[in-house]
């Protein structure tokens, strides 16, 4: 018997997707099919509009932070009890969270072992996203930090998410994922192009996706990639594996050139992200394969209640 999962809510700057998944009678969890939809202005829009295409009375969701307003990390805690252990996280918190802790949510995570994680959300980006989906007619069951949900889908060492706006640097780890934002994003690139050629947006954005950068405004393309390299040298030096392979996510990803640039840079194999031939059976494999850039944080969410 099939049984349905919480669909999976990736609300992006520039489109919102979601994620519609099911356990099969085998237990293992597959896609059934996602739906996207430009977030404009209305992200509550954008979700009742991919929600409709892919026909779904489904209610319950899972929805993602992303860093900065999402981060984690481990700590070592001394014995103690349970009122210590929670003040050492909160100091701990405020060490590296980039706001201050009155605009934040903080949980003590126990990993294996006898480690510990501390988790800080940013309150606002918090209670922003529930009320969007509790608008759209949605119930939350759990908000999970993008990074996590990423890695449920993508088999890679390292992840490269390219936003809109803002990228993210994944690596895998023993425990926790290094996580960290990059300020560069496809909005930039575009930008670039716009400068360069004196084209309106349009044109720019096509020209992107079709030829790349092409000379034009390529160092905006050139320190992206070296932020990437910058994140993978600080992860190494905080005991990370050298990654041997790197996966590009993100509509941005895209970008024609992009992936060979980053592989020059890096030294390391990188292409774009794809999804398995099992990872779903209701839709043409080359439609799923060539979505996995876009619907990969979407399906990672919808499989949180199968990972927690």
């Amino acid at each position: 018997m099939k049984r349905g999962l919480p669909l999976g809510v990736d609300v992006g700057v520039a489109r919102t997707c979601v994620a519609l998944a099911e356990r099969g009678p085998d237990g293992r969890a597959r896609l059934v099919a996602a739906a996207s939809s430009p977030t404009g202005e209305d992200p509550v829009a954008a979700i009742r509009a991919a929600r409709a295409e892919l026909g779904t009375r489904e209610r319950r969701c899972v929805l993602a932070l992303r860093a900065p307003d999402s981060l984690v990390r481990a700590i070592v805690l001394p014995p103690a009890g349970r009122r210590e252990r929670e003040r050492a996280a909160a100091f701990e918190a405020a060490r590296f969270a980039p706001h201050a802790l009155d605009d934040g949510v903080v949980r003590l995570l126990a990993l294996e072992g006898g480690e510990h994680a501390v988790a800080v959300a940013r309150r606002s980006a918090l209670d922003r996203a529930l009320t969007i989906v509790r608008s759209a007619g949605l119930r939350a069951v759990a908000v999970d930090d993008a990074a996590f949900a990423v890695l449920r889908v993508h088999a890679a060492d390292a992840i490269v998410d390219i936003g809109a706006s803002a990228s993210t640097v994944i690596v895998r780890g023993a425990a926790l994922p290094f996580v960290r934002s990059v300020s560069l994003g496809g909005e930039r690139l575009t930008d670039a192009i716009v400068a360069a050629l004196g084209v309106d947006r349009a044109s720019a954005e096509q020209r992107k996706r079709s030829l790349g950068m092409a000379g034009a405004g390529e160092p905006v393309r050139d320190a992206l990639v070296d932020h990437v390299a910058g994140a993978l040298v600080e992860a190494r030096a905080g005991g990370a594996h050298d990654p041997r392979a790197v996966v590009l996510t993100g509509n941005g990803a895209r970008v024609a050139g992009l992936a060979p640039a980053i592989e020059r840079a890096l030294a390391v194999p990188t292409r774009l992200a794809t999804f398995g031939a099992d990872t779903c059976t209701t839709l043409p494999l080359d439609v799923v394969r060539a979505a996995a850039p876009d619907w990969g944080l979407a399906y990672g969410l919808a499989l949180w209640e199968c990972a927690a």
